[in-house]
Protein backbone atom coordinates (compact mmCIF):
# COMPACT_ATOMS: atom_id res chain seq x y z
CA UNK A 1 0.00 0.00 0.00
CA UNK A 2 1.00 3.34 -1.00
CA UNK A 3 0.75 6.29 1.52
CA UNK A 4 1.74 9.43 1.55
CA UNK A 5 4.80 9.07 3.03
CA UNK A 6 6.51 5.68 1.69
CA UNK A 7 9.51 4.92 0.67
CA UNK A 8 11.02 4.93 -3.08
CA UNK A 9 13.74 3.72 -5.11
CA UNK A 10 15.51 6.46 -7.50
CA UNK A 11 13.34 4.87 -10.34
CA UNK A 12 10.27 6.03 -8.52
CA UNK A 13 8.95 2.61 -7.55
CA UNK A 14 7.28 2.89 -4.28
CA UNK A 15 9.02 0.14 -2.06
CA UNK A 16 7.67 -1.95 1.05
CA UNK A 17 8.91 -5.70 3.19
CA UNK A 18 6.38 -7.27 0.18
CA UNK A 19 7.14 -5.46 -2.57
CA UNK A 20 11.20 -6.10 -2.27
CA UNK A 21 12.94 -8.89 -3.87
CA UNK A 22 15.41 -10.88 -1.67
CA UNK A 23 17.85 -13.08 -3.94
CA UNK A 24 20.65 -15.57 -2.32
CA UNK A 25 24.05 -14.22 -3.59
CA UNK A 26 25.93 -16.99 -1.25
CA UNK A 27 25.98 -19.05 2.01
CA UNK A 28 24.12 -16.50 4.56
CA UNK A 29 24.20 -13.68 2.24
CA UNK A 30 21.00 -12.14 0.21
CA UNK A 31 20.83 -8.78 -1.39
CA UNK A 32 17.58 -6.63 -1.48
CA UNK A 33 16.87 -5.82 -4.99
CA UNK A 34 14.31 -3.45 -6.47
CA UNK A 35 11.26 -4.80 -7.63
CA UNK A 36 11.66 -2.63 -10.80
CA UNK A 37 13.32 -4.57 -13.76
CA UNK A 38 14.30 -1.07 -15.53
CA UNK A 39 15.93 0.16 -11.93
CA UNK A 40 19.38 1.72 -12.46
CA UNK A 41 20.40 1.15 -8.73
CA UNK A 42 18.92 -2.43 -8.39
CA UNK A 43 20.32 -3.37 -5.16
CA UNK A 44 18.69 -1.45 -2.59
CA UNK A 45 20.73 -2.96 0.64
CA UNK A 46 22.14 -6.49 1.77
CA UNK A 47 22.00 -8.98 4.60
CA UNK A 48 23.56 -11.28 6.28
CA UNK A 49 22.26 -14.35 8.42
CA UNK A 50 24.20 -15.68 11.17
CA UNK A 51 23.44 -19.40 12.61
CA UNK A 52 23.89 -19.81 16.21
CA UNK A 53 20.77 -21.18 18.04
CA UNK A 54 18.54 -19.04 16.53
CA UNK A 55 19.06 -16.70 13.08
CA UNK A 56 20.47 -12.82 13.44
CA UNK A 57 19.75 -10.87 10.69
CA UNK A 58 22.28 -8.15 9.66
CA UNK A 59 20.45 -5.95 7.47
CA UNK A 60 21.98 -2.79 5.51
CA UNK A 61 20.26 -0.49 3.45
CA UNK A 62 21.96 1.29 0.40
CA UNK A 63 23.12 4.80 1.66
CA UNK A 64 21.71 5.82 -1.77
CA UNK A 65 18.88 4.29 -1.41
CA UNK A 66 18.58 6.15 2.04
CA UNK A 67 20.26 9.75 0.79
CA UNK A 68 17.49 9.96 -1.99
CA UNK A 69 14.74 9.09 0.67
CA UNK A 70 16.01 11.94 3.06
CA UNK A 71 16.07 14.14 0.07
CA UNK A 72 12.19 13.35 -0.38
CA UNK A 73 10.60 12.96 2.94
CA UNK A 74 13.22 14.41 5.02
CA UNK A 75 15.18 12.88 7.87
CA UNK A 76 12.93 12.04 10.59
CA UNK A 77 10.46 10.13 8.63
CA UNK A 78 13.24 8.65 6.17
CA UNK A 79 14.91 7.39 9.53
CA UNK A 80 11.40 5.68 10.92
CA UNK A 81 9.85 4.28 7.53
CA UNK A 82 13.97 2.75 7.24
CA UNK A 83 13.52 1.20 10.56
CA UNK A 84 9.99 -0.10 10.03
CA UNK A 85 11.22 -1.60 6.59
CA UNK A 86 14.14 -3.52 8.52
CA UNK A 87 11.68 -4.69 11.13
CA UNK A 88 9.44 -5.68 8.35
CA UNK A 89 12.52 -7.72 6.05
CA UNK A 90 13.56 -9.40 9.31
CA UNK A 91 10.52 -10.30 10.03
CA UNK A 92 9.84 -11.55 6.89
CA UNK A 93 13.17 -13.39 6.73
CA UNK A 94 12.76 -15.20 10.20
CA UNK A 95 9.32 -16.67 8.62
CA UNK A 96 11.66 -17.79 5.83
CA UNK A 97 14.34 -19.49 7.83
CA UNK A 98 11.50 -20.79 9.93
CA UNK A 99 9.98 -23.35 7.13
CA UNK A 100 13.33 -24.13 4.82
CA UNK A 101 16.20 -24.42 7.84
Amino acid sequence: MVTGKSLSCICGTYVDASSLVIERIGEGEYKIVCPSPKCPLHELGFVKVTHHSKPKFEVKISRMFKDWNILLLGRESCDRLVRDLLKQLSLKLRKFYETCC
